[in-house]
């Protein structure tokens, strides 16, 4: 048997193989997704807060970022300086300032007495943080390139226009 008619017969078997396997599964058993040990204590309750406060109307938001504002400046506790980060990066805010943030997350105290889950969290955000701000940097370097671009384009587009023109009357003056 030559290669290629090997290789014909290899697909179906490969194709039946997928079906058949699918028929073994039973189906009334739903498919249940391993879990990793569950993370218990302050960690847990910055994502509730977080999810919580993302489903809130604006208003609300801005309520709340007064009120965890307020709670930060009386008592500077990594919950408190936590949630004020996350607030102050919660996208289409009129506080959103990711500046202020990365300050935050990088004055966080690095004591032995926090929570390690919470400090890797703090590790997480920053190191997000300031690829965010790296790609703005960027993203306003590459702008700026693109609108001198667009000038000289247009200085040059102006420069072929009046060199054009300067060739018509020319043409006109010897007829």
């Amino acid at each position: 048997m030559n290669p290629m008619c090997q290789n014909f017969w290899i697909l179906p078997a490969i194709m039946l193989m997928f079906v058949a396997s699918c028929a073994i599964l039973p189906e009334d058993q739903p498919y249940i997704i391993p879990t990793d040990p569950v993370v218990t204590g302050r960690m847990d309750d910055m994502m509730e807060f977080y999810e919580s406060v993302r489903k809130q109307p604006p208003a609300e938001i801005t309520r709340i970022y007064d009120k965890v504002k307020q709670n930060f400046v009386q008592n500077k506790s990594d919950s408190n300086r936590a949630r004020l980060v996350l607030l102050l990066i919660l996208p289409q805010t009129s506080f959103r300032d990711i500046t202020s943030a990365t300050y935050l997350l990088n004055e966080w105290p690095r004591d032995s007495k926090s929570a390690t889950n919470l400090q890797s969290f703090r590790n997480l955000l920053a190191s997000l943080l300031a690829e965010q701000q790296r790609l703005t940097h960027n993203v306003e370097e590459l702008s700026q390139k693109l609108k001198d671009e667009q000038k000289r384009a247009e200085t040059l587009q102006n420069q072929i226009d009046a060199i054009k023109n300067m060739e018509k009357n020319l043409i006109l003056r010897e007829l």
